[in-house]
């Protein structure tokens, strides 16, 4: 039975791979890149080493001096390591800057817009996915650096002008918003606003991480993105790891019923393990990632890269449609969209067969186990402990699987 169970698994799972895609999205604060010689023989090398190790699908970054600065990094760095690496378009801003890159085997961007501040423009990539056709909004910032409430205000008025683009989105658009908020604490007003849900509008995000009160303390240690260094070397700051600074952020839908959905506990500081607070990310042991990744990002930059993952659905987004379904099923689900729960029973068309004890397995899009229950010929399944989104249903009874797609309301 338990191989049985196994191959049913692994068979599910086959379908779902080719039924999605999935996004592995970066952001990164290159620390003053300017693509001059002295970074192609110091830093690139360096960079090439992160990236190779992660391979992103979608590349963020801030602190790009020039046009020509972002394609150093493109043909320097990223096209090493993939040549299916290409570059949004670039525009320049009234400070540091910042580019989009991309696998074009995967995706394409054609558009990008600036969003004006009173220091940094914050800029509006829009990308779509070659196999879905879906539209992911991608908004990189920077904002006004270090702690006060002068530069709080700052940070706040910054966030006011991203909101009224997010705001005016279409109902149920996909983005996120990503790069180095240079937030200290999550009562930050910046950071309350870029959450705050009104009511009226879809412009708010979810932050993945629960980190409540200062995060500049060990106990978010895994969580702290500046600085990986504990000495001065090629500017940047120094002190070891205690600020978590660079985020990824996502659009509700995103959360919920979207085209594209976050992968739960996805993202991550690249790199930190969570044991280097005020301390470099290379001094072993580290045991994130190897002593060459860990020593690439020492010497990389000041910040470490952030990295999420999102799944790309499909269009299965709304409605109860089944792509399994067909005309001999065994097993019923009702209701189907489903709230706190559905049942799970035996069809007539099964009186011929004997009434075994059967299996019912539920998966999240990324084919993760999260629910198996026994049945003989009906039940009721409790969702309390499933968020909103779609599923996948295995039930089994040992002769024939049925699988088929679940939405939770």
């Amino acid at each position: 039975m338990k191989l049985k169970l196994f191959l049913i698994a692994t068979l599910f799972l086959c379908k779902v791979s080719i039924a999605q895609d999935t996004l592995h999205f970066m952001s990164y604060n290159l620390l003053n890149y300017y693509g001059s010689a002295q970074d192609s023989a110091t830093r690139n090398p360096y960079f090439r080493t992160s990236m190779a190790a992660t391979h992103p699908d979608i590349v963020a970054t801030v602190e790009i001096a020039t046009e020509s600065s972002s394609l150093g990094f493109l043909n320097g760095v990223l096209k090493k390591v993939d040549t299916a690496y290409h570059i949004a378009p670039f525009l320049p801003g009234p400070d540091t800057n910042s580019s989009l890159y991309f696998l074009s085997n995967k995706y394409s961007c054609n558009s990008n817009s600036a969003i004006h501040t009173a220091l940094r423009d914050i800029n509006h990539y829009t990308v779509v996915q070659l196999q879905t056709n879906d539209t992911v909004h991608v908004f990189v910032v920077h904002l006004k650096a270090s702690s006060g409430t002068a530069e709080e205000a700052n940070r706040l008025a910054e966030v006011n002008e991203l909101r009224l683009v997010t705001d005016a989105l279409p109902v149920g658009s996909s983005f996120i918003i990503c790069g180095d908020f240079n937030f200290y604490s999550s009562t930050e007003s910046g950071y309350e606003r870029l959450k705050e849900n009104t009511g009226t509008n879809e412009g708010y995000v979810i932050d993945p991480i629960v980190m409540n009160g200062t995060w500049n303390n060990s106990g978010f240690a895994q969580y702290h993105t500046q600085s990986p260094r504990t000495r001065s070397f090629g500017g940047g700051i120094t002190g070891g790891l205690d600020d978590r600074f660079d985020l990824i952020l996502f659009s509700s839908s995103i959360n919920t019923n979207g085209p594209l959905r976050y992968v739960p506990n996805s993202t991550i500081a690249y790199g930190n393990d969570g044991n280097h607070f005020n301390d470099s990310i290379n001094h072993q042991p580290n045991t994130a990632v190897s002593f060459a990744v860990a020593n690439a990002l020492h010497y990389g930059a000041d910040h470490l890269p952030v990295t999420a993952k999102f799944v790309f659905v499909n269009g299965w987004a709304t409605g109860a449609g089944n792509e399994f379904d067909n005309s001999d099923q065994r097993f019923k689900i009702y209701p189907n969209p489903a709230r706190m729960q559905f049942i799970v029973y035996r069809s007539q068309l099964s009186e011929c067969c004997s009434l075994t004890e059967s299996t019912i397995m539920i998966y999240d899009l990324v084919g993760r186990e999260i629910l198996t229950e026994q049945f003989i010929e009906k039940k009721t399944i409790s969702l309390k402990n499933i968020s909103a989104g779609i599923y996948f249903m295995q039930v089994s009874d040992g002769e024939k699987t049925q699988t088929e797609k679940l939405v939770v309301e």
